[in-house]
């Protein structure tokens, strides 16, 4: 059994009795800091139980930041990263544990036990996954949907081979896929296939398709990306052949259109503020100052502000809608309060 394994286990074990709550870090009160119970043990080799206890102890901080862990990632990300995870995180434990105390030591058998309260710093924590992290995540995490449309021979289809090519691709790189009313950022376009020949091909018919598509912010419509590519496809029969000619096209654009969304996501990662309780100028003024001292912002615009609400576009170096929410609720000047956040769009309020 690996050591990220037992790690697996003792977290599944003590997930619904080992969270004691969030507090704030006593080395610096801006943080704050999970509180775990969690066990660990280690086998008594030769009679030396000072070792298996040192061992022990270190499984039992193992263990907790492993809770830790298993709260901010997901079941599926755990599984992907593990090693990653084992390599990069668990064995450093000491490290994220800021304060610990021992609630109970003892031998079982050949088996040395030891039971802790660990205070896990979670801002290192997080930060340190976000490290682990596929660009898509870092770049705010966006919902891709898709809504091409497709027609063969110059008659409309109810097919969807260019979407489920492209939507395969894009998760293969990382990114998060869903239903295009939800998506935060929306594939559109057409792919449109015609009869191409016969001639010379044994029986077989060759098709040739054209793919238009472009990458579109959901809410603000802005566009990320476009992108126009042609394939043929040769199969038994005309359905077959222009189902081929479509998905040919689709692959030669996928890696383009992905590659493009990404650079344009470097370059753009923009979250769209609401901002409610701005009584007055002086309040906009002053809180657009905070904005610009945050070192994760790297410019902001007011694009309107009416009965008290202001919208606020916020270009971020690094980080999205979540990054920026955290940001302002940490802010010692003016107390933010936050209401909703998806990966591009952020409702808080003045208090």
């Amino acid at each position: 059994m690996t050591r990220f394994t037992r790690l697996l286990m003792a977290a599944a074990l003590l997930a619904a009795a080992g969270c004691s709550g969030t507090r704030k870090s006593s080395l610096n009160p801006a943080y704050e800091t999970e509180v775990v119970e969690a066990e660990g043990m280690a086998p008594v080799m030769e009679g030396n139980a000072e070792a298996a206890k040192k061992a022990a102890l270190g499984e039992a901080m193992k263990s907790a930041l492993g809770l830790v862990v298993g709260v901010y990632v997901s079941q599926e990300a755990m599984v992907s990263k593990s090693v990653l995870i084992d390599e990069n995180i668990t064995s450093q434990s000491e490290g994220y544990i800021e304060k610990y105390e021992t609630l109970k030591e003892w031998r079982d058998g050949e088996f040395y036990k030891v039971r802790i309260r660990a205070h896990v710093r979670k801002e290192d924590l997080s930060a340190k996954l976000r490290t682990l992290e596929s660009e898509p995540q870092k770049l705010g995490n966006p919902v891709i949907g898709f809504d091409i449309k497709e027609a063969a021979d110059g008659k409309s289809q109810q097919t969807d081979y260019a979407a489920l090519e492209l939507r395969n691709r894009f998760t293969e790189a990382g990114f998060m896929t869903g239903e295009k009313d939800k998506a935060d950022i929306l594939i559109t376009g057409e792919a449109q296939t015609a009869f191409n020949t016969r001639e010379g091909l044994g029986g077989f018919v060759s098709y040739r398709a054209g793919l238009s598509v472009s990458a579109v912010k959901q809410g603000s419509g802005e566009t990320l990306a476009s992108v126009q590519e042609s394939a043929g496809g040769i199969d038994l029969n005309e359905a077959a052949a222009a189902r081929a000619s479509i998905i040919n096209s689709a692959k030669k654009a996928a890696d383009q259109l992905k590659d493009k969304v990404l650079k344009a996501l470097r370059e753009r990662s923009m979250v769209r503020l609401n901002l409610a309780n701005v009584r007055t100028m002086n309040d906009l003024s002053e809180f657009t100052k905070l904005l610009r001292n945050i070192p994760a912002v790297r410019a902001s615009w007011v694009r309107g502000y009416s009965n008290s609400v202001a919208v606020i576009d916020v270009a971020m170096h690094r980080g999205g809608a979540a990054d920026l929410s955290q940001l302002l609720m940490k802010n010692g000047k003016l107390p933010v309060k936050v209401n909703r956040t998806s990966s591009y769009d952020l409702d808080a309020q003045l208090q």
